[in-house]
């Protein structure tokens, strides 16, 4: 087995493998280095539901140049965070932030920021109170608000009706996002990819319209496309 644990964050690990299959094992699928199945960093065999999910992870291994980059490998991570989940510890991360939540807290002005807010991010907050009944506090202040305690409780039964793979895409969406009701409106089919990323991005994107993209090492590209990894 190689366990994923010794493969250094900062993508300064040199690829030490040729070959990469995809192998049957169980009722699941792993990806094989050089015939050497994978282990989580919490040493959990490496087992994902399908050929294609186990096949896109092989492909982000298999394209690796001479370093290993895991920041470049999105599959990759989001099923060895769905193997090693805490549920407890993520859902209770996630309601944590629910009264900080980024699409609650808007701008006045300038008025196409707030245009662009009100675009992409009611649809989300609309889902939850049409759906669900849920009453979602907004502010164009900087006071922190305080969502219901019963609203939480119905965010919290929405992340717990997800099994552990949805549960890591919900994770990786509000990471983005800095927003648990949008990952949660994700993995619950209410927001496809393009909108996600729109809702996410908002802000940013609203600035490069504005004052135009920078190009090079040190401009948008990464900030713009990376996000658009993960959450894809």
């Amino acid at each position: 087995y190689i366990n994923v644990a010794g493969i250094k964050p900062n993508g300064t690990t040199k690829k030490f493998y040729k070959e990469v299959k995809i192998l049957k094992m169980g009722t699941g699928y792993t990806v094989t280095l050089d015939g050497r199945p994978l282990l989580t960093e919490d040493k959990h065999q490496f087992i994902v539901p399908t050929a294609s999910v186990a096949s896109a992870i092989a492909y982000e291994w298999q394209t690796q140049g001479e370093f290993i980059k895991p920041f470049l490998m999105p599959m990759m991570s989001l099923a060895a965070t769905a193997i090693d989940v805490d549920r407890n510890k993520i859902t209770e991360k996630l309601l944590k932030y629910v009264d900080t939540d980024s699409l609650c807290y808007r701008v006045d002005s300038p008025a196409s920021l707030a245009k662009m807010q009100k675009k992409y991010w009611d649809p989300v907050l609309n889902y939850f109170r049409e759906d669900h009944d849920l009453e979602i506090h907004t502010t164009e202040g900087i006071a922190t608000l305080s969502q219901p305690a019963t609203t939480k409780m119905k965010l919290a039964d929405l992340i717990d009706d997800t099994c552990n793979f949805e549960l890591a895409c919900l994770k990786a969406v509000s990471q983005v996002g800095y927003s648990t009701l949008l990952g949660i409106a994700v993995v619950h089919g209410k927001v496809n990819i393009k909108e996600a990323y729109n809702a996410a991005m908002a802000e940013r994107l609203f600035q490069v319209r504005k004052w135009g993209e920078v190009k090079g090492p040190f401009g948008h590209g990464i900030e713009l496309e990376y996000p658009r990894l993960h959450i894809s």
